[in-house]
């Protein structure tokens, strides 16, 4: 995209300030606010180091036309250039969001981007119905692969504020199957392979006390301990989509079991080496090679129907678990929102979303990747 619109204000309100708090390691903006990127979403790293993701916002010319989609599927490259794969204009009134790489062992889709979405733009369409997309490699558009049905008594059962989580493990009664949470309606759902989706856990009375907004569910990887290979679930109980912003009310961990029974009380800090979304830095990222990083967002919270009417803090922190499971500050002065981190042997990307295009309706560029390169001792 080019544009005419001056954002100097934009890159003022978010300028970087990114600071690595250990020597050897250097904080760059790879792709700077203000140009072509609103909400960035990393995916996956491709064997060319490029990486695969998407975009909540956007649409094919600035500005916002409300009877439009928006977002994008695009690539990475490691000279920061940015390839589009499919384009705002391919999204008819859709968007994507979350997207997710499928393995082997979902039937014929193995590579396949798998992403859920709203079929509607904007706010309104934050708030109804979503799908599950599928986008194969060299498309030029994501399609349709499963309409999420209402389910549960929360918000009318709407399936709004969808999320992708993880894959059914090998062996297990869901092998084959992947989950997508709706966080207005509080229920996780199971896909298959043949695009037939079924609600698989209601979080909501009387299966709960109370309602649990559900953020994330994933198979604890191995740096889990005890719980490695068990199914977590990151939510927040007590609230859902459509309630304002509580922040008394934490997100938390909490394990199910493979018949899908959560079990209500959270996992106390000791069983949590470091939140499920935490990534593993490789033998490249020097001495903190092995260490589980991620981010601690500083309070905002762009899981509700929030808009901002003020500039981001600068109050997230790039976190670090070193192997005894201690937490330290690894770089800071960072506006958080919704972060997500992919390694490229010794660089750490960050996709940076800023204000919400979708729930916040906020439709400038505000996105960014950044770098955190190391470079020696």
């Amino acid at each position: 995209m080019s544009t005419s619109v001056d954002y100097t204000w934009l890159k003022r309100e978010r300028a970087f300030k990114l600071r690595t708090l250990e020597s050897g390691y250097a904080a760059r903006e790879a792709v700077p606010v203000g140009e072509q990127l609103y909400d960035p979403q990393f995916g996956w790293i491709e064997p060319d180091g490029s990486i695969i993701f998407s975009d909540i916002g956007g649409q094919e010319e600035y500005g916002w036309d409300p009877a439009k989609g928006h977002g994008a599927i695009l690539k990475l490259h490691r000279d920061d250039s940015i390839e589009y794969l499919a384009r705002p204009s391919s999204m008819g009134t859709a968007m994507p969001l979350c997207p997710i790489r499928a393995p082997a062992y979902f039937g014929p889709w193995e590579g396949h981007m798998m992403l859920v979405g709203q079929s509607l733009p904007g706010r309104h369409g934050a708030r109804n119905q979503h799908y599950v997309f599928k986008y194969a490699p060299g498309d030029d558009r994501m399609r349709v692969f499963a309409q999420i049905p209402h389910a549960g008594p929360i918000n009318n059962g709407i399936p709004g504020a969808a999320v992708t989580g993880g894959f059914g493990p090998p062996g297990s009664p869901q092998e084959g199957k992947f989950f997508v949470q709706t966080m207005m309606n509080c229920v996780v759902y199971a896909v298959d392979a043949k695009g037939e989706i079924e609600p698989w856990i209601l979080l909501s009375p009387p299966h709960l006390q109370r309602p649990m907004m559900a953020l994330d569910f994933q198979v604890a990887p191995p740096w889990w301990g005890d719980l490695a290979g068990e199914y977590i679930l990151l939510g927040r109980s007590g609230q859902t989509y459509m309630d304002e912003v509580n922040h008394d009310l934490r997100w938390l961990h909490y394990h199910v079991d493979r018949n899908g029974k959560v079990d209500p009380t959270p996992l106390p800090p000791e069983k949590v080496p470091a939140p499920i979304e935490a990534v593993k830095a490789p033998a490249e990222f020097g001495r903190f090679a092995g260490d589980l990083f991620w981010v601690d967002e500083g309070g905002v919270d762009l899981n509700h129907v929030t808009t901002f009417d003020t500039p981001l803090p600068y109050s997230a922190k790039v976190m670090r678990t070193d192997k005894s499971g201690k937490h330290h500050v690894f770089a800071d002065n960072l506006q958080g929102a919704s972060t997500l981190i992919v390694f490229d042997g010794n660089r750490m990307l960050l996709s940076i979303m800023g204000k919400s295009y979708s729930t916040g309706e906020y439709h400038h560029p505000d996105g960014a990747i950044y770098e955190i390169k190391y470079t020696g001792r």
